[in-house]
């Protein structure tokens, strides 16, 4: 059903009703139990107690080693997506994955998964983080990676505060030499940039291929105010001018924005990035003043 876009409140709710009045799970396998878990969250239907059941079992569990990467990206994205918290659960996992040897059996997918709902549960682990970064980096090259996953990483990454300068070096690197931008959602362009400048993680080549894109398009009609508002905070931020960027990006807000129906904060993040923004471009002209005058 949830696989198939359907939605039946009643039957998932005799489902649950069903697995919670068992004295055990112990005769579901880790596939059956992600599924479930997983079917609830996408379906949207909300069962605090079924999940908090599942969580117990898995806790009580001596190990994961049955448990195959995929089924525990599933698990942990299943909860986040539920809005679920169960930090006992999540401590099992990462205590699980930082023992493990090697993380070859760790496809893209699940990677990004796991890092990105570790951070959106609040979960942080630099531990786990590491382990997974430094696992990421020996790879050959990032080319199975989709534009999403390479996102929501480098985002988990500087919205969790874990400083891992390598990998946003190899993600940066990837991006300038493959020319992956033209496959890149608005939102994973200006999430990316957002990444980098949060870290504190100078990439004026990625910069520079993020201006190139954005400028060569017709119009940024994809690009919400959210969007807009991370890529002039990211520039002016890391202090990388590129006015022609700017007034681009300004206009369009200007010309598309309806501020009036903005909340307060929105308003604020927004007049903040203009700040940012302006001070730089302030900042450049005065210094090619200076230079003028000084011939």
């Amino acid at each position: 059903f949830s696989k198939a876009g359907e939605s039946n409140p009643r039957l998932f709710k005799k489902a649950a009703d069903h697995i919670i009045a068992l004295n055990t799970l112990g005769e579901f396998n880790p596939q059956e139990l992600a599924n479930i878990v997983w079917s609830f969250s996408k379906a949207g239907e909300s069962n605090p107690r079924l999940f908090k059941q599942v969580a117990d079992h898995i806790v009580a569990l001596n190990t994961l080693e049955r448990f195959k990467p995929q089924e525990i990206s599933n698990i942990v994205w299943a909860y986040v997506k539920a809005g679920e918290s169960n930090p006992w659960l999540f401590q099992k996992v990462a205590d699980h994955i930082i023992a493990l040897h090697t993380l070859q059996g760790f496809h893209p997918q699940a990677l990004a998964n796991i890092i990105w709902a570790f951070t959106k549960a609040d979960e942080w682990n630099p531990r786990l983080f590491h382990k997974m970064a430094d696992h990421i980096i020996t790879l050959d090259n990032l080319v199975n990676f989709k534009p999403q996953e390479l996102s929501n990483i480098i985002w988990a990454f500087a919205k969790a505060e874990v400083s891992h300068p390598r990998l946003f070096n190899k993600v940066a690197d990837h991006i300038v030499a493959n020319g992956k931008l033209g496959d890149f959602k608005s939102q994973e362009i200006s999430s990316t940039v957002w990444s980098y400048a949060t870290a504190q993680e100078a990439q004026p080549h990625l910069f520079e291929k993020v201006a190139d894109r954005i400028l060569s398009l017709d119009n940024l009609d994809s690009f919400s105010l959210q969007d807009c508002s991370n890529i002039l905070w990211a520039f002016a931020t890391a202090d990388i001018i590129h006015l022609q960027l700017f007034e681009t990006v300004a206009a369009h807000v200007m010309t598309h924005i309806d501020f009036e129906t903005l909340d307060a904060k929105a308003r604020l993040n927004l007049l903040g990035a203009f700040e940012k923004a302006q001070g730089l471009k302030e900042r450049s002209q005065e210094s090619a003043e200076e230079s003028s005058t000084a011939k």
